[in-house]
């Protein structure tokens, strides 16, 4: 599923060199991973017109000066945490900070297209599939993508910021945490995902999942008109909901698990 997305780049791990460890490497369309040298790229940043510096670093670090004189027309952004236990916190926040940076690079129309006016609000991540595909189609290139692009990195590039690009991709590509690690593997293979960053991935896969559930649930009731146009469809979901419970009552109105011998009647008296 994520291999024959839109929204992933070609490559393959016979084209990786010991050397491209201190090199960025490009996972989606609008977001590149590496390491701390990166970031201190002029040439880089400027050939691939990153215009967002997003940093994971630690919060004993914070105040060190990580970079050197900053460029124009690209911010800097950093997610300090105390400890990588931490960083499931901040996945959500590092995909507001990324997609909303996105929007920030779109013109007028696209922006309009995306159904959102930018000010920090999330996007979903097929949202950004589909114009970043109809964007490429209508100029004819798959190369230059709207919006702004963002380079995330701590300093090594193998450890934190790739922890957080993996649940980005995760999110991003509606794809599961295996799928979104072997993807970040299979661009920057110097990555290192011990088992307590893959533990953290693994949970964090339900939280976004019903997160997203939740905000396609309330797109639904704001797009029907709210509390009165809406209860047609709220009702007909509740009448689904209730055809599930009898389905697993038996089809029948019978409450499972009933003792030898106990009734619905019994049931109810009691």
């Amino acid at each position: 599923m994520v291999l024959q997305s839109e929204s992933v780049l070609p490559g393959s791990l016979q084209d990786w060199k010991y050397e491209y460890r201190r090199e960025a490497q490009q996972l989606l369309p609008h977001l590149f991973l590496g390491p701390l040298s990166a970031a201190k790229n002029p040439a880089f940043i400027q050939s691939n017109d990153i215009t967002l510096l997003l940093a994971v670093r630690s919060s004993m670090t914070a105040r060190a000066r990580l970079l050197g004189s900053q460029l124009p027309g690209v911010r800097y952004e950093s997610i300090d945490v105390s400890s990588n236990h931490e960083l499931i916190s901040q996945f959500q926040r590092a995909q507001d900070i990324i997609d909303t940076h996105y929007v920030s690079g779109l013109t007028a129309g696209e922006v309009q297209c995306v159904g959102g006016g930018g000010g920090g609000v999330p996007l979903d991540g097929r949202v950004l599939r589909v114009l970043q595909e109809q964007w490429m189609a209508a100029r004819g290139s798959r190369n230059v993508v709207p919006g702004g692009k963002t380079l995330l990195f701590c300093e090594s590039g193998n450890e934190r910021s790739a922890v957080v690009a993996a649940a980005y991709i995760m999110q991003h590509l509606g794809g599961s945490t295996i799928q979104a690690i072997q993807m970040v593997q299979g661009k920057r293979f110097c990555v290192c995902f011990d088992d307590a960053m893959k533990w953290m991935l693994t949970s964090y896969e339900p939280i976004w999942k019903a997160r997203s559930q939740n905000r396609q649930v309330q797109q639904i009731a704001a797009a029907s008109g709210g509390g009165g146009g809406g209860g047609g469809k709220a009702k007909r979901k509740m009448e689904e909901d209730d055809d599930g419970e009898d389905m697993w009552n038996g089809g029948g109105g019978r409450a499972p698990f009933l003792d030898n011998g106990d009734t619905n009647d019994d049931i109810e008296m009691a």
